[in-house]
């Protein structure tokens, strides 16, 4: 298929390679007076909906990796592309070398053509070489005053033994120390909080590469404080995302309702949204309570579960106008799973509304299976030593996270396979981690030796 530039705006995210694009390699002379070729996606790797589309393809017979630019602004994400990366291999930084650039037949669309890197290897922020090799990349950028606006490990790559910088649109200048370190610590905040007992390892490898003067100026507690407000400060964006139509959600709203779901489960959910009850109603009911309602639904093959939050009467259909349960839990959930903490990330929240007023407000889940970690370790004492290392490394993350669960009970704690998630969610909020211990351990009082074990794995994970 062959599309124009407003083609592919108005194809949105839904872009699947094969297509041609037709082309001409100088995008400052007269489109007339050029010769046209064709641009072949042969794989998608990426779609932002009307603005680009990345991916490997062919142009004169070889293969590149290209970068589309169309829509609203497509010349300035285009100069922003190519002024990066120029100003990477400028400083000796390494990047795919830039082999051509031009505009699309029409003049409404820009590409950049790049060496392609065969089946890369991407990186991983939880394997500390990885992690140093990012480092030092990043720590050659700021030698050359540049630092990158967007940077995660996914911008890096390693590729024949060599570790490559990627997604030059975010490279800019910049030649204050304190901007540098801001940088490294918005890398950093891209993992979870448990990562951060390898910042002081990060330090060492980042200042040697920048020398002494640099050494000098920071430190790895400067930059721990640094790395905790950059991942605060992912984490109220991330939050105001998933309460907003996006690439990853579905919001639809009205005078009746206000429904968020996950864009992977939109198409199934579409009916629950209209007729929430008939779904509930034919579900298999696991809690049956006055302010809460849990049943277990199917829809279209696929498990799911449902809470329901009740209206007892008046004066708590007030309460919940001004505290939005389901909405808190919504958001627990999602910044939970942000964290990088097992639980079982909610899909779907509808609130039916009149007006601004919230009345019943259903939250749905993924169904992670019916076993939970008191019903298995009192029936199968022998499967301790299989279930504390996943579950130590949930109350680990809620700790490096300064997050309080409110009700750890071994009810809420979830097998699913080799992963033990972390569900009802509605409490989690700031806090110390001690009033969590000491409600897991409650969880054992009738089975000292069990106790007894957990005490132990507590103390020697340092919870």
């Amino acid at each position: 298929m062959k599309f124009s530039s407003q083609g592919l705006a108005a194809v949105g995210r839904e872009l699947v390679a094969p297509f041609v694009v037709d082309v001409c390699l100088d995008p400052d002379e007269s489109i007339a007076d050029q010769t046209t070729t064709e641009l072949t996606f042969t794989d998608v790797a990426r779609v932002l909906p009307g603005r680009r589309v990345s991916g490997l393809a062919k142009h004169a017979g070889e293969v590149v990796f290209a970068k589309m630019f169309y829509g609203e602004n497509a010349r300035r994400y285009w100069q922003r592309e190519l002024v990066g990366a120029r100003r990477l291999q400028a400083a000796e930084v390494n990047t795919p070398q830039v082999l051509a650039t031009g505009a699309s037949a029409d003049g409404d669309g820009y590409f950049v053509l790049f060496e392609p890197l065969h089946e890369p290897h991407n990186l991983d922020d939880g394997d500390l070489e990885d992690m140093l090799a990012a480092v030092q990349l990043l720590a050659d950028m700021h030698d050359a005053s540049l630092v990158q606006t967007d940077v995660h490990i996914f911008n890096f790559l390693r590729y024949n033994g060599k570790y490559f910088a990627i997604d030059t649109d975010g490279i800019r200048r910049a030649h204050l120390l304190r901007q540098h370190f801001a940088n490294l610590a918005m890398l950093l905040a891209q993992r979870a909080p448990v990562a951060d007992d390898d910042i002081d390892e990060v330090w060492a490898a980042y200042s040697a590469a920048r020398g002494a003067y640099v050494s000098r100026m920071g430190s790895a507690a400067q930059l721990r404080k640094l790395t905790a407000a950059a991942r605060q400060q992912r984490v109220r964006r991330y939050l105001k995302k998933t309460q907003r139509q996006c690439t990853e959600f579905v919001h639809q709203k009205n005078f009746r309702f206000n429904f968020l779901c996950d864009r992977e489960h939109f198409s199934q959910l579409q009916r629950f949204m209209l007729f929430p009850e008939s779904f509930v109603g034919d579900g298999t009911p696991l809690k049956l309570g006055n302010s809460s309602t849990v049943v277990r639904m199917h829809i279209g093959g696929v498990p799911y579960i449902v809470k329901r939050y009740n209206i007892k009467g008046t004066l708590h259909r007030v309460r919940r106008w001004f505290k939005k349960r389901a909405r808190n839990a919504w958001c627990n959930g999602h910044l939970l799973d942000f964290l990088n903490i097992a639980t079982a990330k909610p899909v779907a929240l509808l609130e039916q509304r009149w007006g601004w007023f919230n009345d019943v407000c259903y939250l749905v889940m993924p169904d992670c299976g019916d076993r939970n970690l008191g019903q298995v370790l009192v029936n199968r004492p022998q499967e301790f030593a299989g279930l504390a290392e996943p579950t130590l490394a949930v109350l680990q993350g809620l700790k490096a996270a300064g997050l309080r669960h409110g009700d750890l009970k071994a009810t809420n704690f979830v097998i699913d396979g080799s992963v033990v998630r972390l569900i009802d969610y509605d409490a989690v909020q700031p806090g110390s981690h001690e009033s969590d211990r000491r409600r897991f351990l409650a969880n054992w009082n009738d089975q000292p030796a069990l106790q007894e074990q957990w005490q132990r794995a507590l103390v020697e994970a340092g919870l």
